[in-house]
């Protein structure tokens, strides 16, 4: 696919205000040529490593849409089913001073959800309020956790991390 094929796919749906995320996930990743050979490769990785998916496109989409009903996005760290580094070690620190950007993947937010073995995510932010004055510490875990029981999304929590399974 040449470069004005790829911005022809990705203006199909420009002035369309009718059109949901849905729609939009659904159209890319099933249209982009290179989105199908990144399907492939993933589906070859998970069969490798005898992985079960745990989440689908429709539960990652409501949990993307419901986190918008929070104060702030919350921080996250992912592992894709490509990566080759082994992340389980690293955690996110008490109170990110970063917050999570939840957008979708054609603006340039989360990854395409088939790629996403698991995410961390510390619903909690520290709020820079200068150099001489400790930052003030938002917590918003107890409604994130709220918003994984109504979207009926298996997670583990640990110390106030979250972990979401794409595949286990």
């Amino acid at each position: 696919m040449n470069i004005e094929e790829r911005q022809k796919l990705y203006t199909y749906f420009d002035g369309k205000d009718h059109v949901t995320e849905r729609e939009k996930y659904k159209y890319f990743s099933e249209n982009d040529p290179h989105i199908l050979n990144l399907k492939k490769q993933v589906e070859r990785i998970v069969h490798q490593k005898g992985l079960a998916p745990i989440m689908n496109d429709t539960k990652w989409m409501e949990l993307q849409e419901s986190v918008k009903k929070l104060p702030f996005p919350p921080p996250y760290i992912q592992k894709l089913v490509l990566d080759e580094t082994d992340y389980k070690k690293l955690i996110l620190s008490d109170a990110p001073q970063y917050l999570g950007d939840w957008t979708p993947f054609y603006n340039e937010g989360l990854p395409l959800f088939f790629e996403i073995e698991w995410m961390k995510i510390r619903p909690r932010y520290a709020r820079y309020r200068g150099r001489l004055v400790k930052p003030e510490i938002l917590d918003e875990s107890g409604q994130f956790e709220q918003i994984l029981k109504e979207c009926f999304i298996p997670y583990e929590e640990d110390s106030g991390t979250f972990t979401i399974f794409g595949y286990k």
